[in-house]
């Protein structure tokens, strides 16, 4: 699509609170750009071709400047001075020129899609999360970037921790293991190249078994951060698990039937709150932070900032509410809207995914809301990508995964 502006020069000569303008309308790096050796001597020509290329911009996509602010459009420079743009911090597809005269700035536009070039929909504050991304050092090893532990699995339900084993590895941890009913780890074997897959006891049935718990805690003496839940099923067994697991140091995300098994005896979850002893992320959805505060679902719904705020803060752990527009909430009262995602993720093995992901962003040393704001906007994204990509049916849990590191480059991109 074109776009094509056409803007009098002499409206900011003679514009009165120019100053004002240039502030509202233009980033700190295009006001600078002004005043530079470059800029300077043609400085209403040069804030006049700006705005012209921002006005052309939004023609180009469609939709005008709604949604978004005019600042949200930033007009950069290349080393040989050639414009090119920034939409939400990320650079786009766009071809921009940008020419005046003497009385006229114009420019024109061209985008060859709706979502230009990012293969991303706009997102508001980008630079926000990018600055939460871990840095890593030039002489990082696989030790370095965090030794995640991830329990789960059943009989029928082994792809689960697998998911979540995914998502973690994509997101940057270095190593990763899965802990599974030895019944169930030759199939986590196959499906896994790159994790660690661990044997554990199990009962009769093929779930899960205390006497797991020693196996369990040897290898998270060596890990960075736990995950715990994904496709366990339920048994007597799991919230004693559960309880022994918050009596330790390491961080630890809980979903699915860890979630399950800790509704069962909230006690779990109090004794944590006196103990702090780790940090603790929960990742419901509206139907298990049902069962874990004994609220309607529709309650829960009509509430999903007051619910996960109170939860948060009562039981002292940071709370992932999923669904549309997800809630972080961390027991300081701090909280965050998750606005990336779409229907188009309504598929099975999305959460067990998202658990990996903000399991491998703790492991890299960030604290558990910071982990849960950044991993559940990575995770969002990345649907959005497969979507742009795929379409709005048909994606995977594992489509979302191997779109995380380029989801995270374009994230990084936008600082």
């Amino acid at each position: 699509m074109i776009g094509i502006d056409v803007v009098e020069i002499s409206r900011f000569r003679d514009m009165k609170n120019l100053e004002m303008f240039v502030r509202r309308v233009f980033t700190q790096n295009e006001a600078e750009y002004f005043t530079s050796k470059t800029a300077a001597k043609k400085f209403y020509e040069s804030v006049a071709g700006h705005f012209a290329a921002k006005e052309a911009f939004a023609k180009a996509l469609g939709t005008g400047v709604r949604n978004f602010d005019m600042s949200d459009i930033e007009i950069c420079h290349n080393e040989l001075g050639m414009p090119y743009i920034k939409f939400g911090g990320v650079r786009v597809n766009a071809s921009v020129t940008i020419s005046h005269s003497d009385t006229v700035a114009v420019a024109a536009v061209y985008i060859s899609e709706n979502i230009p070039g990012t293969g991303l929909p706009f997102y508001q504050n980008l630079d926000e999360y990018a600055r939460l991304v871990p840095s890593r050092a030039a002489d990082a090893n696989k030790g370095d970037c965090g030794r995640i532990v991830i329990v789960g699995g059943s009989p029928g339900m082994s792809g689960a921790p697998c998911l979540s084993a995914l998502g973690a590895l994509r997101s940057g941890s270095g190593l990763v293991t899965v802990g599974l009913p030895k019944s169930q780890q030759p199939i986590a074997a196959v499906k896994l190249t790159e994790a660690m897959t661990l044997p554990l006891d199990e009962l009769d049935d093929g779930t899960l078994s205390l006497n797991a718990l020693g196996e369990i805690k040897s290898r998270l003496s060596r890990a960075d951060a736990c995950v715990f839940g994904p496709g366990l099923s339920k048994n007597v067994d799991l919230g004693k698990l559960a309880d022994s697991l918050l009596n330790g140091s390491v961080p630890i995300v809980i979903d699915a039937d860890g979630l399950n098994a800790i509704a069962e005896d909230m006690v779990i979850l109090k004794k944590h709150k006196n103990r702090m002893s780790c940090s603790v992320v929960i990742t419901p959805h509206p139907g298990e932070m049902s069962r874990l505060c004994g609220k309607s679902v529709e309650a829960i719904q009509n509430d999903r900032e007051g619910t996960a705020a109170e939860f948060a803060r009562e039981y002292g752990v940071t709370v992932v509410l999923k669904g549309k527009d997800t809630v972080i909430a961390a027991p300081d009262g701090r909280m965050k809207i998750n606005r990336s995602g779409s229907e188009a993720m309504a598929s099975g093995g999305m959460g067990d995914a998202l658990s990996g992901i903000i399991a491998s962003f703790i492991g890299q040393k960030m604290g558990g809301f910071e982990a849960a704001v950044l991993g559940t906007f990575v995770h969002g994204a990345a649907g959005d990508l497969a979507r742009s990509e795929i379409g709005d049916r048909g994606i995977l849990a594992t489509d979302l995964c191997e779109r995380v590191p380029k989801t995270i480059r374009m994230i990084t991109n936008a600082e």
